[in-house]
């Protein structure tokens, strides 16, 4: 008999087959239980019992495996089952944080970018061309499409214009003070290179 030959025919990859063998008499009792290594639901799987068998030792060698082929077979093909079912969940459950992920941060990211656009709007108001083109910077590391690009070169144009850059009559005076250049109760962004020359230069002014 090919015992361990057609064992094989019956498992599925990480699947596994307990076998325990008790002897009464003359006859032998064979407890055979399937299990998958890499299913996680033990409640599930505590429900399957052992299949028994029992025979002398020739009859067991002459139609043991014949005896749990298809019992088994089947127990395992729900194991493999259960397998993929937990896998797939688990990558719908990766793929959802993923997701949640992304939108959060599309989130924070269209909020700074929609305050950094403000800021640069009160400093136009105000006079503060440079605070004003500082702000419009800042907020560009946060735009999420092209019509917020050319909103922001839209509002830059008219930081020029209002404060008379390339006018042949002198440009209007900047009363930029450095004082509102930064975001209020939002989530600090990376600082780049270009924040830390603008911060530099905040200090030395104030």
């Amino acid at each position: 008999m090919e015992l361990f030959k057609r064992i094989s025919e019956l498992l599925d990859d990480n699947c596994t087959l307990s076998i325990n063998v008790a002897k009464k008499g003359e006859r032998l009792i064979v407890s055979v239980l399937p299990g998958n290594s890499l299913v996680k639901d033990t409640a599930a799987t505590s429900q399957i019992v052992p299949l028994n068998i029992s025979g002398t030792g020739t009859e067991l060698d002459e139609g043991f495996v014949d005896a749990i082929f298809e019992p088994v077979k089947r127990v395992t093909g729900l194991l493999v089952d259960m397998q993929s079912f937990e896998e797939g969940e688990e990558a719908a459950k990766q793929k959802s944080k993923m997701e949640a992920k992304k939108k959060s941060e599309e989130v924070e990211k269209k909020k700074q970018y929609l305050g950094y656009v403000e800021l640069a709007k009160t400093n136009l108001a105000e006079s503060k061309f440079r605070d004003a083109l500082v702000c419009i910077e800042k907020a560009r590391e946060f735009v999420g499409n092209d019509s917020e690009s050319k909103s922001l070169d839209t509002l830059k144009a008219k930081v020029d214009s209002d404060s008379g850059i390339g006018s042949m009559f002198g440009g209007a005076d900047d009363k930029s003070d450095g004082k509102n250049v930064k975001l209020k109760g939002t989530t600090p962004a990376k600082p780049t290179a270009q924040d830390t020359e603008d911060d530099d230069t905040e200090d030395t002014e104030d």
